[in-house]
């Protein structure tokens, strides 16, 4: 045993690096001061590597990008590729270890307290891998892998006697699980070294510890996630000469005009006693950005999987995209709210020399990435920065700390009372506890502050302790804790100085229906963060997003009904995604250029087709036969074919049975917080869950009048929820296409009332299936009734059921819609009607009833009216004064209608304060057929989008 004591100690004084466990995001960084300093020297002249011409481009490789020899070889001829775009400059590269090794290596010193053969079975493995990595990287050439698998094996017989004294201590030391987790960046800078060595080029490994030298602190190991850790400043000089040594060791009697690769190992350094130590939280990308300064760079590279640092994650947001550029502060904001770009220590250096920082795509180098450079503060400001504010995007992204506790210490007692909050920030000091976020109430009557979901309970304790006597003695004072929620943070240099800032951000919560819990603002005016619910971070940050970053908003719909109306409306969807007639030149497009519209949910009266993330319209569209898509009969004719729905339209679309209840569970997703309802059936049961639906907000457009014309009281309940600002989320019901299809009527009413007009009548011809057959008769002496309706039924104007036009009920309808909308509170049996056909007239043979029953009569008061110079319409009219609606046949002169009708065309004509009887204001245009109202639905659904955005 003392021999196995003797080579652990041995190898623990010169083993190689340990990389860290990262600690939790946005804890206190605190800048170690040297007490162990040597003398500094000036090593300017000593610089061997700034003999080149070119400056030195650096680069950073983590672990996902160096997970196999493919990769190893893309990150190698990356280096290359780089090199010699830059005019062959010289160049290096700081690694992290393979992917997953770290863990892997740290799980074997855990092990061997337990079992030591297990442990060593496990070193095996992974010693084993990398060599795996490197024979396959540089087959066929044992000159250069026969030295490094040497080096893995000699490493690997260190271990083990190391695991043995950590099973005879039952304990791991810090300073040897910092070494053996450290492996992996040794065997991974010698891998990358060997591939490069390859290609003929001059390239060298450095461990770091070599040359990187930092002071001997108190804290040691590698730390769990979520404890408060150093920031270690480097000894420069001490440091830069070590590499002046190394370097003449290594490449002096190299060509000195051939500028060479260094392939680095990330995160490892020493302390000038010459002991293997860590750069702690900061890690390899503190160790790329510390040798970018030493070696003077021309810029660091940090390649990542993703092109740049995007505004958002795109695995929450899929919407997010890549920010072009950030300034050093914004990119620290970011890092401090969970972004992953830097920690803010690894800044530090680049901050310190200018060095740009590039963020870019291991897979894509082409893309352009993310360029972090400059400063925010005007008085910080470098005169090279070219970078300007965006006015039109004052904020650069979202990001977002998932798990996090909220604790409060409040209590009446401490209004006015001195030094609360330093009693409970020193409480949660003692315990090692990170504040991330602090959120006060006037006079120190309560404090609250977030930390992270790991320390709560911790947290609480020790602030109870604190105040345990203030506690005992009022019941009203009292430590909480929340726990299960998460921070959202807005951030970007745009903000400072632009109004409004807060409002479109709580306003984009509220909208999506999500509770704020707490929030708070960086006195740098770069941040605003809200605490929000765990479950709703997903909602809340793509709502955020859509706000601020409008690159593409969408909004789900989910529609009920494919027949005339639904299929219209759903072609005119397809229109809508193929930019079909639309001049995005114009202005009035640029509310709506970056809309993006998901049909989620397509439910008919029997079956209802489901996507998560939205239907393929187009393919949809070829299935409308005959005016209408019958869901049904299109999944039986796959069905044929021996195809599933998702075989057809996509792998994630579902055919179920129809349901209101589970139509509603599928509309109500978390990832899209404007959820739209469009009702094209004429249902009384879907009607009926309007107020329901407008409750939990959603917005409801549609063209069914059952509500609309039903009893006043479900009218009223319905209308209570609407625009309501608070819980329900402010929801819209639209319902222009009930009246007048595509000419938005009910809006032009809202805008003269909502403007201060008084509306005293209104008169109008509103059903398009009577204004053909009246127009008809007027113009054609001998055309019959029965004639000119049977020509309305060839375009395929009337109702579904003819009786609602011929008795004047569609009309009534109408009216009774526009009278509640003037504010007069009837119902559907006060308005007087006037029917055209006989009372009980059945739809068996329409045509046959008219000439019977309709067409004398009617020709006989058409002859009337040519004879007094007049002309016959079939209007609603609405006496908003005296409170009376009317529909039936009124005459007008033929010298100066009120109408200049053609064909099937709706008017209304309204006689207000701004607009008297001299001077009326009319509307007029085509408004029948399914085509017509499906472009009114769409129109509503455009307001209610333009609204949200």
């Amino acid at each position: 045993m003392a021999a196995a004591f003797a080579v652990a100690a041995t190898v623990v004084a010169g083993a190689r690096q340990a990389p860290r466990r990262r600690t939790t995001r946005g804890s206190t960084a605190r800048r170690v001061v040297a007490t162990d300093a040597p003398t500094q020297k000036a090593t300017e002249s000593k610089s061997a590597w700034k003999k080149y011409d070119l400056k030195w481009g650096v680069h950073k490789f983590g672990g996902a990008s160096l997970d196999d020899a493919k990769l190893y070889k893309i990150c190698g001829d990356l280096l290359l590729s780089e090199s010699k775009n830059q005019g062959d400059a010289p160049t290096a590269a700081i690694v992290s270890a393979a992917g997953g090794m770290t863990d892997a290596l740290v799980s074997i010193i855990d092990t061997a307290l337990t079992s030591v053969d297990e442990s060593c079975e496990k070193l095996k493995a992974a010693a084993d891998r990398q060599k795996s990595i490197l024979l396959e990287l540089v087959p066929d050439n044992s000159d250069l892998t026969d030295q490094v698998i040497s080096n893995i094996d000699e490493d690997q017989q260190a271990v083990k006697a190391m695991l043995l004294a950590a099973s005879k201590m039952r304990g791991v030391p810090p300073q040897m699980l910092e070494l053996v987790a450290g492996l992996g960046e040794v065997w991974s800078a010698q891998t990358l070294a060997a591939y490069l060595k390859t290609t003929g080029k001059l390239c060298e490994w450095i461990d770091a510890r070599d040359v990187l030298i930092v002071p001997d602190g108190p804290l040691s190991g590698l730390r769990e996630k979520g404890t408060a850790m150093d920031t270690i400043e480097p000894f420069w000089d001490e440091s830069q000469d070590r590499l002046q040594k190394w370097w003449q060791k290594s490449l002096g009697d190299k060509d000195p005009k051939e500028p060479p690769f260094l392939i680095i190992t990330g995160f490892v350094c020493s302390t000038m006693a010459g002991r293997p130590t860590t750069l702690k939280r900061s890690g390899s990308d503190y160790s790329a950005t510390i040798f970018a300064k030493i070696l003077d760079a021309s810029n660091v590279t940090f390649w990542k999987n993703v092109s740049g640092v995007f505004t958002a994650d795109p695995r929450q947001v899929p919407e997010a995209f890549p920010i072009g550029s950030m300034t050093f502060d914004e990119a620290m904001e970011l890092a401090y709210f969970g972004g992953q770009v830097l920690h803010p220590s690894a800044m530090v250096p680049c901050i310190e020399e200018r060095i740009p920082v590039l963020v870019k795509n291991v897979f894509k180098p082409a893309d352009p990435g993310t360029r972090v450079y400059g400063r925010g503060d005007a008085s910080f400001r470098w005169e090279d920065q070219d970078d300007e504010i965006d006015v039109n995007m004052p904020v650069k992204a979202i990001t977002s700390i998932e798990k996090v506790s909220l604790l409060t210490i409040a209590g009446a007692s401490f209004m006015g009372t001195h030094g609360v909050a330093e009693r409970f920030m020193d409480s949660l000091a003692k315990v090692g506890v990170n504040v991330i976020l602090t959120s006060q109430g006037s006079s120190e009557h309560s404090i609250t502050v977030a930390v992270a979901n790991t320390d709560g309970k911790l947290a609480l304790n020790a602030v109870k302790d604190a105040f345990q006597l203030e506690i005992a003695r009022n019941t009203e004072t009292r430590a909480t804790l929340k726990e299960d929620l998460s921070i959202l943070a807005v951030i970007g240099e745009g903000m400072k100085n632009y109004a409004g800032i807060s409002g479109r951000f709580f306003n984009a919560l509220g909208q999506s229906k999500v509770n704020i819990v707490a929030i708070a603002q960086g006195s740098s005016e770069r941040n605003i963060s809200a605490v929000v619910s765990r479950e709703e971070l997903s909602l809340a940050l793509k709502a955020t997003h859509d706000a601020f970053l409008l690159k593409e908003t969408c909004v789900s719909v989910s529609l009920l009904g494919s027949g005339q109306v639904g299929s219209a409306f759903l072609q005119k969807l397809s229109a809508w995604e193929a930019n079909e007639g639309r001049d995005f030149a114009l202005p009035s497009m640029r509310e709506v250029q970056y809309l993006s519209i998901d049909l989620r949910v397509l439910c008919d009266a029997n079956q209802m087709l489901c996507a998560p993330r939205g239907l393929p319209v187009t393919q949809l569209e070829k299935h409308i036969n005959n005016g209408s898509l019958d869901l049904a009969a299109m999944a039986a004719s796959w069905e044929k074919e021996g195809k599933e729905v998702k075989d057809v339209l996509h792998q994630d679309v579902t055919l179920q049975p129809s349901n209101l209840d589970s139509f509603i569970e599928m509309t109500e997703c978390k990832e899209y917080p404007r959820k739209i309802i469009v009702d094209c059936t004429d249902s009384d049961a879907v009607a009926s869950r309007y107020p329901d639906w407008l409750k939990q907000g959603f917005h409801v457009i549609t063209p069914n009048r059952q509500v609309l014309t039903g009893s006043y009281e479900r009218y009223a309940e319905c209308l209570k929820y609407v625009g309501h600002a608070g819980k329900f989320g402010g929801a819209q019901l639209r319902y222009d296409a009930a009246v007048g299809g595509q000419i938005p009527i009910i809006t032009l009413l809202q805008d003269q009332i909502q403007t201060g007009d008084r509306i005293d009548r209104l008169t109008g011809v509103l059903s398009g299936t009577l204004s053909l057959v009246f127009n008809q008769l007027n113009t054609h002496p001998d055309m019959l009734f029965s004639e000119a309706f049977k020509l309305a039924q060839e375009r395929e104007l009337t109702n579904a059921d003819p009786i609602e036009d011929l008795s004047g009920l569609d009309t009534a309808e109408k009216s009774l819609i526009l009278a509640r909308e003037l504010g007069v509170t009837v119902e559907l049996a006060d308005v007087e009607i006037e029917s055209l056909v006989p009372k009980g007239s059945k739809t068996d043979d329409i045509i046959q009833m008219l000439k019977d029953e309709v067409d004398e009569p009617m020709a006989e008061k058409f002859r009337e009216a040519r004879e007094k110079g007049e002309l016959l319409y079939y209007v609603g009219e609405i006496d908003v004064q005296k409170g009376k609606v009317s529909a039936g046949i009124h005459r007008f002169s033929a010298k100066g209608p009120p109408f200049a009708l053609n064909d099937a065309d709706f008017a209304v004509r309204v006689v207000s304060q701004r607009f008297p009887e001299s001077t009326p204001l009319v509307f007029r245009g085509p408004g029948a057929g399914a085509e017509f109202a499906a472009s009114g639905l769409l129109a509503s659904l455009l307001r209610v989008c333009r609204a949200l955005v």
